[in-house]
């Protein structure tokens, strides 16, 4: 039987695309492997919307490169937003692998292998206690400075009756947490129904799984979420916001619909939510007309908002074919840009040590991914928090946690003698609700 390993970067949502090819690799009658020493092809699975993760991509390409020259035979695949990216001049030599797939070409992997369609199901490659589920693809938000529409193509929404069965199959797998990814998931929408019925409904079909939202566009902000979040103990109270500035002036530079006085009326709506919301933002220091009072502007923003637990900034990278680069504008200094990113750092640490001082006041729920590390509800798997259990526990499980010590996000907790082993109901809730006065 013939052999693929399956090599993924980038974000989450790439991990779907790499889980729906390796359901056509089973189907078509290969083994799916970890190890590409052992394998017979290698799919490099790429990212490519900013300089870093061109560079890792690339990189990853000529390692790819050199397994594919070290035996006689072997065949390389290159999919997703690399050659989506660079698809018309065959920079980098993409053009040499065996095969190449833009973004969404599953049935041309179908065709090479000897099959016919596209995927039929998502094989995990990486566990199945976390799994992430796509209900869209593409954007049409068209940000000043993004190569996302050009590289994914325009909002693509998956069909309610699809992303039940795929989260039907997820939890028959196994699956303890499902988070729900999209370019733009505030966007999604199937008939009447919007985001937040969808993951009501996910949440009311399957208790005992954790639910996690990612990716919620500050101007598609569905009002109904931190409702969502309190009537729903499954759904984890986790806003992924990517802010990017909070100035007037720069947001509209950057093709970002809304102002301060949006962004405002989200925290007010997650503060009076009536539990604790964990919000992790992402914000873009340096960008082109960023001046002093615009800089201060951000700061004051994200330094009052209480639920702020997880601060991304990124430097501004000017990317070729986005309209911002086509401006040709002067840049903020490299060193400017770099002091700006330091204190944007001591926002986000304050910001940790503040939730640390608020979940050290009571047991924390946390979801056991091996026998010594997790997260919490409170943190995203992989990009935000992880805990390392005092002793060993079961992998899948929910266990209700003694903080013990704090690094940044990271904790040290004790697990209570046994796992939760239902959703617990609003009552049961492991986090303690305060009231605004109680700060």
């Amino acid at each position: 039987m013939p052999t693929a390993c399956i090599r993924t970067l980038g974000c989450p949502k790439n991990s779907v695309e790499s889980e729906l090819f390796a359901g056509i690799f089973s189907r078509a009658g290969w083994a799916v492997s970890d190890d590409p020493e052992s394998s017979d092809l290698l799919l490099l699975n790429t990212c490519a919307f900013i300089a870093p993760a061109v560079e890792e991509s690339l990189e990853a390409f000529y390692q790819a490169e050199e397994w594919r020259n070290r035996r006689v035979g072997r065949r390389l695949v290159l999919a997703g937003c690399l050659p989506g990216r660079f698809r018309d001049d065959g920079s980098g030599g993409l053009e040499s692998v065996d095969l190449l797939l833009l973004p969404g070409e599953f049935s041309r992997l179908s065709g090479y292998l000897g099959t016919q369609g596209g995927p039929c199901g998502q094989l995990p490659l990486e566990g199945r206690i976390l799994r992430y589920l796509r209900i869209a693809d593409g954007c049409d938000n068209r940000c000043a400075y993004c190569t996302i529409p050009s590289i994914r193509g325009p909002f693509r929404p998956e069909r309610r009756e699809t992303i039940l069965a795929r989260a039907g199959e997820m939890v028959e797998s196994g699956a303890s947490e499902i988070g729900l990814v999209a370019q733009d998931s505030s966007m999604w929408r199937d008939g009447g129904t919007g985001l937040v019925q969808l993951a009501d409904e996910l949440a009311g079909t399957w208790e005992s799984v954790w639910w996690r939202l990612y990716y919620i566009h500050p101007a598609h902000f569905p009002e109904e979420l931190p409702g969502l979040f309190a009537r729903r103990h499954n759904v984890m109270p986790w806003l992924d916001l990517p802010v990017q500035h909070s100035s007037g002036d720069l947001l509209r530079r950057m093709g970002r619909p809304y102002g301060r006085e949006k962004l405002e009326r989200i925290l007010d709506l997650v503060d009076s939510a009536g539990l604790d919301i964990a919000l992790r933002a992402t914000v873009i220091a340096g960008y082109p007309g960023e001046g002093d009072a615009d800089f201060d502007d951000l700061c004051e923003f994200l330094s009052g908002a209480r639920a702020l637990r997880s601060l991304v900034a990124f430097p501004y990278y000017d990317e070729e074919g986005t309209l911002e680069h086509s401006r040709a504008a002067s840049r903020i200094p490299g060193d400017v840009t770099a002091y700006r990113l330091s204190v944007l750092g001591s926002i986000g640490d304050a910001a940790a040590a503040a939730w640390a001082a608020r979940l050290g006041l009571g047991p924390l729920e946390v979801l056991a991914e091996t026998s010594r590390t997790g997260h919490g509800r409170f943190d995203a798997p992989a990009v935000d928090g992880r805990c390392t259990f005092s002793r060993r526990v079961t992998p899948g499980k929910v266990y209700s946690c003694r903080v013990d010590e704090f690094t940044g996000l990271d904790m040290t907790v004790t697990p209570a003698p046994r796992g939760i082993d239902r959703a617990p109901r609003p009552s049961d809730a492991s986090c303690q609700t305060r009231s605004k006065e109680d700060g």
